[in-house]
């Protein structure tokens, strides 16, 4: 379906690209990251009781990647119409994660706007390396907007995930096999573009910023996932380099401020509504605070205010975590109103 761009001697040596395989000492820091994760995650699980009204989702896998296994959402469907279709990609630096760490996302957005929900996996870095998780995406994401048993509109299709699973998300729809199929695209602190250092990046956050989470293991992950020698601008590396007509012209970007991939969102967000609506008025989003957010055409963006990177799925407790879903679920229901009356409300 798709091959990775080949490279010679001298493209390998583009400051661009990704250096060798990874020592032992930074295969030791990834497994020990994945074994961390793994364990956290899973205690995680254990301790916190799932919440009473979430969807309990069916789980299946398809025969393009029988290995892997994917969360379906159905909502409440009494009158038996066919329904939108939203494909989540978890986050995770391509290394870590599975579909269930998305479901509040999920089910929140299956219940309250009616949608079909999909959460999709892809294999992991470093024993997978790119391009395996983008096409992982494209293919899981074909086989599931083409599946009978699903009852599903679709020409009413958007593609979205969070972090690492934004930037896959972003890849995967310039593939052919997705490429006019997708009515919508949505990233939540999406990583766009790794031809940018660490240090490039951290440089474009507001000055009075707390430490940033992905500091000290942006570099790593990233290595673990592109392999030696290839281009960091290629377009299924780092979408902010796409060429912008390969994307659906309805595009919902959210940064959050803190985040030092909030930029390269910005960038992208500014690059998208340039390409498709330079006539379009920009306007201000009326339920967030100024200058945090804009529509223009079918482009928009926001910025999510005072807060760091997985905002979204980093929990805390007592009001702060009431307060922290509070926000969330307000960020979802923009995004699920966009969907419903923007991007699906207009004749096809």
């Amino acid at each position: 379906m798709f091959v990775a761009n080949s490279t010679t001697d001298t493209e390998s040596e583009n400051p661009r690209t990704t250096p060798g395989h990874l020592s032992l000492a930074s295969a030791i820091s990834l497994w020990s990251f994945k074994a961390f994760f793994g364990l956290s995650l899973g205690a995680n699980r254990l301790l916190l009781r799932r919440q009473k009204d979430l969807i309990s989702p069916i789980v299946k896998s398809y025969h393009v990647r029988p290995d892997l296994k994917n969360r379906i959402f159905y909502p409440e469907n009494p009158d038996g119409v066919k329904l939108p279709l939203y494909l989540d990609v978890h986050g995770g630096g391509w290394a870590v994660g599975d579909p269930a760490t998305d479901d509040d996302f999920c089910s929140f957005l299956a219940q309250n706007f009616n949608i079909v929900v999909v959460s999709i996996d892809y294999h992991k870095s470093p024993t997978y390396r790119y391009p395996h998780a983008v096409e992982d995406v494209a293919a899981i994401a074909h086989a599931v907007i083409n599946d009978n048993s699903l009852n599903i509109a679709r020409n009413q299709v958007a593609l979205g995930g969070f972090s690492a699973g934004g930037n896959l998300a972003f890849a995967a729809a310039q593939m052919d096999c997705l490429r006019g199929r997708l009515s919508g695209l949505v990233g939540f602190y999406p990583s766009l573009d790794l031809s940018e250092s660490v240090e490039e990046k951290l440089s474009h956050r507001p000055r009075d910023a707390p430490s940033d989470i992905l500091k000290s293991s942006a570099n790593l992950l990233a290595s673990a996932y592109i392999p030696p020698g290839v281009d960091r601008r290629d377009p299924f590396i780092s979408p902010r380099w796409a060429d912008m007509n390969d994307l659906p012209s309805s595009v919902y970007l959210i940064g959050a401020e803190y985040d030092m991939l909030c930029n390269e969102a910005q960038q992208m967000a500014q690059s998208l509504a340039k390409n498709s609506a330079a006539e379009s008025k920009r306007i201000g989003i009326a339920t967030l605070p100024q200058g945090y957010g804009w529509q223009q055409g079918g482009i928009r963006w926001e910025c999510a205010r005072g807060k760091k990177h997985a905002f979204t799925h980093i929990t805390k407790h007592g009001e702060k975590e009431v307060e922290r879903m509070k926000f969330c679920q307000g960020m979802y229901s923009r995004v699920g109103w966009w969907l419903k009356e923007d991007v699906w409300a207009r004749p096809n």
